[in-house]
């Protein structure tokens, strides 16, 4: 499955393909060479914790030998190693020089969860709306140094930057809009503070890395989740000083379903929100989007090998989801949002979930969880489409791998 690309794209891999013929992989992707260009663009020293350095490790040698990268598939993946050991230093340096970042209490945060294509975007940037919330957005994320500044003018420097990377990536691979909007303006889901630690399930979303997600999983996830407590820290410290009152953080990820225990033990208070619908109404959405957003970075896209795999993922999240559940004390914690809720009735489920986690959702909240809903259409860039058989999923095949979960929590018919 190959993207449509302009020419000189071609003709960049094209010349990647002649140079790996004379046994010439260019740019290198060596741990060295990541560590050495951060480096130089922080003018820094300090990593702090080697607790990063599995997961550079796995993740280096999985691009490497498993994510079969295009020339610029190659640059791409090199471009965001070094950013995102360049914003480790940063905060590494920040925090030595304020350290009172971490005397920040992060109160009652609430995690979304679910399988993708659940309704968590468009839930998240809905809850994310109300008076009394934050969410970050994807420029706060990808870029949080040097520290926001409170004249939003003072900020579009970096935002403009990124809406470039985000414009080549409309080139690159055009679908990708229709299936998934990303905006470095919006709210997006908090894995680029994760990737920090080089621990987050994105880096095998945009390339196929089976040897690294297998890492993954297994790891210990709570020094991830220590790093994304001190990104949240950080930027309600910075939030302060700039004269903002502090908000309960709202954050997303279907990424963070295996990990609720890590969660639990980073934010004991948290409240966390999990959307549900039937596994196989989302398979085949879910691996469509991936197809593509692969297709960017790499010509070697097996649709049937990505049926096969995210099936096999997405069950083993689904039960470690399940079982980390079945193994909290206090159920009151969670609260489910079915998605049949969260297309018909969003601000009234919205409504309840507040009413189960005891919350206070006021007449203006509520206003402009109404008005962003009816200004944001679900098919605004066009309609995605897709088939199961085009990922080779049928009911027969994967419908086992999914029974305990739909039979405890699947309501939606949607």
């Amino acid at each position: 499955m190959k993207q449509k690309r302009p020419f000189a794209i071609r003709a960049l891999n094209f010349s990647g393909r002649a140079l790996a013929q004379l046994g010439l992989t260019l740019p290198a992707l060596n741990i060295d060479e990541i560590h050495k260009k951060a480096k130089q663009k922080t003018g820094l020293t300090d990593f702090g914790d080697i607790d990063y350095l599995a997961g550079l490790e796995h993740l280096i040698k999985s691009t490497e030998t498993e994510a079969s990268l295009s020339q610029i598939g190659r640059i791409a993946a090199k471009s965001a190693l070094i950013d995102n050991l360049a914003n480790r230093m940063l905060m590494v340096d920040f925090v030595k020089r304020n350290p009172a970042v971490k005397e920040e209490v992060i109160a009652q945060p609430m995690f979304i969860m679910g399988l993708p294509r659940t309704g968590t975007t468009i839930l998240h940037a809905i809850i994310a709306e109300a008076n009394e919330h934050r969410a970050p957005r994807l420029w706060e994320m990808q870029r949080p140094f040097p520290p926001p500044e409170k004249n939003a003018a003072d900020n579009e420097a970096r935002i403009l930057e990124l809406e470039k990377n985000a414009a080549m990536l409309d080139i690159l691979a055009p679908e990708m809009k229709l299936k998934h909007e990303s905006n470095p303006r919006l709210v997006e889901e908090c894995l680029p503070w994760m990737a920090t630690s080089f621990f987050q399930e994105q880096f095998s979303t945009v390339h196929r890395l089976p040897s690294y997600r297998q890492w993954y999983l297994n790891a210990d996830p709570k020094p991830a989740y220590q790093w994304h407590k001190l990104y949240l820290q950080y930027m309600q410290f910075i939030a302060k000083k700039n004269g903002q009152t502090p908000q309960r953080w709202i954050l997303k990820s279907p990424a963070h379903l295996p990990f609720i225990e890590a969660i639990l033990s980073t934010y004991p208070d948290t409240l966390l929100v999990q959307t549900h619908r039937d596994p196989l109404k989302v398979l085949a959405s879910a691996c469509s989007l991936l197809s593509t957003l692969r297709g960017a970075f790499s010509d070697a896209i097996d649709p049937l090998q990505i049926g096969e795999e995210e099936s096999q993922f997405y069950s083993t999240i689904l039960n470690r989801g399940m079982a980390a559940r079945q193994a909290v004390e206090n159920d009151a914690q969670f609260y489910d949002f079915q998605f049949d809720d969260v297309i018909h009735r969003p601000v009234d489920g919205i409504a309840d979930l507040y009413q189960h986690f005891n919350l206070n959702l006021t007449d203006e909240s509520r206003e402009k969880m109404q008005s962003f809903i009816d200004n944001r259409p679900r098919t605004m860039h066009g309609k995605h489409v897709y088939t199961m058989e085009q990922f080779g999923l049928t009911e027969e095949k994967q419908g086992p791998l999914f029974s305990d979960y739909r039979e405890k929590y699947v309501q939606s018919t949607l």
